[in-house]
């Protein structure tokens, strides 16, 4: 991807600039950092929840991101513009699937710092088994089944995780090695891509300190019972539990909308049957009224 010119610059939709990229995959911290980000004055931070919450705004871009990088299909990579209207009301990105693409987006945004969100590699293993690769319920199975029948939000969804997931090449449950090789791999491109002078290496449990002197703000404060000015805690969001609620509200709000969807045809499908039927009498009470 070129680097963005004067020109570039002029045609873009980029609303705010980009300051900041998170080179962390998922379950590495990325919502703590999107939170601990939106704290510094960083906003927004595109998420992977981004995409869950418009997936038909923004999946068939990030299909195309991916086929490009990684399908050797023919597909362009994206330029500066395109990242511009995928991207241009963030000022910041972390997590899959912006994550894998942070060396193009660092040469995308030359002025962006980088920080490289770690993780232990066993930890983030056992994590990602857990949650995003837990064990599903016949019951929400049929539910998901429902909704990619009836809800075309979660066939945007459905279409854009398959593309995404189909990119890994192994499966997390049964492969680990593989896995881990993939984790290595991906970080080792952030790091020969991505000059050592615009990155910083971190991890959640490294706190407020480094974070926010590698970005040049301070150390966001909070008032303690008394009053008294104390250094406000580093956000820890988004363990195993709390991944798996979200998940089963986000299904239970896509099979709402299947359901609403379910009586909206029904409904359109009485109302033309009545209409019919009463058609139908009218025209009979007409021919009768003949003979």
């Amino acid at each position: 991807m070129a680097n963005p010119g004067a020109s570039a610059s002029a045609l873009s939709d980029r609303v705010v600039p980009m300051r900041v990229i998170v080179c962390g995959v998922q379950r590495t911290g990325t919502l703590s950092m999107r939170h601990a980000l939106y704290r510094l004055g960083i906003h927004d931070c595109y998420h992977m929840i981004t995409v869950r919450d418009n997936p038909e705004r923004d999946g068939q871009r990030w299909i195309r991101a991916i086929d490009a990088k990684y399908n050797d299909n023919g597909t362009a990579a994206l330029t500066r513009r395109d990242w511009d209207g995928l991207l241009g009301e963030c000022q910041g990105v972390c997590d899959v699937p912006a994550a894998l693409f942070g060396p193009e987006l660092a040469e995308a945004y030359p002025e962006a710092k980088v920080v490289i969100l770690n993780r232990d590699p066993e930890k983030w293993y056992v994590s990602v088994l857990n949650s995003i690769h837990g064990k599903r319920s016949l019951a929400s199975k049929l539910e998901m089944l429902f909704c990619m029948l009836f809800d075309s939000t979660t066939r945007a969804w459905i279409k854009f995780a398959m593309a995404f997931g189909g990119q890994f090449g192994y499966d997390h449950r049964t492969e680990k090695d593989k896995a881990l090789a993939w984790f290595a791999n991906t970080y080792k491109e952030f790091r020969d891509r991505i000059p050592e002078d615009r990155r910083i290496e971190f991890t959640v449990a490294d706190g407020w300190g480094p974070l926010c002197k590698f970005l040049d703000v301070p150390v966001p404060m909070d008032r303690d019972e008394d009053g008294k000015e104390v250094e406000a805690p580093f956000p820890r969001m988004n363990d195993t539990a709390a991944f798996l609620g979200s998940m089963d509200e986000w299904r239970h709000e896509a099979s709402k909308r299947a359901l609403d969807n379910v009586f909206r045809l029904v409904g359109k499908s009485v109302v033309a049957g009545s209409t019919a039927y009463v058609g139908y009498l009218a025209f009979k009470t007409r021919l009768g009224g003949r003979f």
